[in-house]
Order: structure tokens, then C-alpha cells, then sequence
């Protein structure tokens, strides 16, 4: 629940990548759910409609560290992350074990090209990454960002653009 006010905006942010770059999208909750072709519906409220199917735990916790796992050990979508520019948008709050995330991320940053964590609550004055989850995996982004504005919205396009493989 703590990502629930960003959720939509992020939905808008990754539709463009996911329509005109083949980008893959994943929703991480409870379990990780490939919302790929949901995001690739008509309309953006069609995409909103067809969420709620698709990722049955919506706002009922995070569990970045099993999601990750299950990405990186799928015979499909881990072949995604090789070179890839991964964009990770979460606060950090995780119900998992913080050695498992540190293992998760330590992986993700091997394969990518580059990882790039928005974090919306790194906005506030004062902010340091001291949640169990988000210490584990801050050391493995390559890019970390705010992306609770339109301002800062800007920047997160400006760090994919500029970080994309060649």
C-alpha cells in the first residue's frame, strides 16, 4: 500500500517503453505478475480496468526479493535482464529478508546494463536509504532517483535515455 499513490503515474511511465520499445513490465507485490500486455491495451484507462485482474495482491505488501528471484530464474524473462536497462520503482519497504534482496540485486546489477531505482519518498528532506530493503539494494543501483513529481518524472526519462545500452 505504501506505493499506491505512485502506482499510476509509473503505469504512464512505462506504457510509452512497453508500446514503442518492447520493454517488459512487471508488477512486484506479494508475487511477481508480468503486466506486459495489460500496459499494452488500448487505452490508458484499459489499462487501469485490466489491472486489477492481472495482479490479484495489488497493494498488499512487496516482496522484492522473492519477485526478483522468480524474474531471475524464469526460463524467459530472465533472458530480458541480460544488457537491459532496468528500471526498478519502489520505496524499499520489504516484507522479505534484506541478505535475500542483497543476493537479488547483486545478480540484476550483473546482468543489466544499468539499474535505475525510483524512489519516491527519497524526496524528503533528510532521506536516507534505512529500510531494511532499500540499504540491501541501494549499493546495486547505478541510478537512484526521486520520481514523485513531474519534474522528477523528467529526470527518470532523462536516466533512461541516457543510460540506454548502445
Amino acid at each position: 500500500g505504501s506505493m499506491e499513490a505512485y502506482a499510476r503515474i509509473y503505469l504512464h511511465l512505462t506504457r510509452p517503453l512497453a508500446l514503442a520499445h518492447r520493454a517488459e513490465v512487471f508488477a512486484f507485490a506479494t508475487a511477481l505478475s508480468r503486466i506486459t500486455p495489460a500496459i499494452r491495451q488500448r487505452t490508458s484507462a484499459d489499462v487501469i480496468d485490466h489491472m486489477d485482474s492481472v495482479v490479484g495482491d495489488r497493494f498488499s505488501g512487496t516482496r522484492l526479493a522473492d519477485s526478483l528471484a522468480t524474474l531471475l530464474h524464469h526460463r524467459t524473462w530472465s533472458a530480458s535482464l541480460r544488457g537491459a536497462v532496468v528500471l526498478i520503482c519502489s520505496d524499499g519497504w520489504d516484507s522479505g529478508e534484506p541478505a535475500d534482496l542483497e543476493r537479488a540485486m547483486r545478480r540484476v546489477s550483473l546482468l543489466a546494463h544499468r539499474v535505475i531505482w525510483v524512489n519516491p519518498r527519497s524526496a524528503a528532506e533528510g532521506f536516507e536509504p534505512l529500510t531494511r530493503g532499500m540499504s540491501a539494494a541501494r549499493p546495486f543501483c547505478d541510478v537512484f532517483l526521486a520520481g514523485n513529481t513531474a519534474r522528477s518524472m523528467s529526470a527518470v526519462v532523462d536516466a533512461l535515455v541516457d543510460d540506454a545500452p548502445n
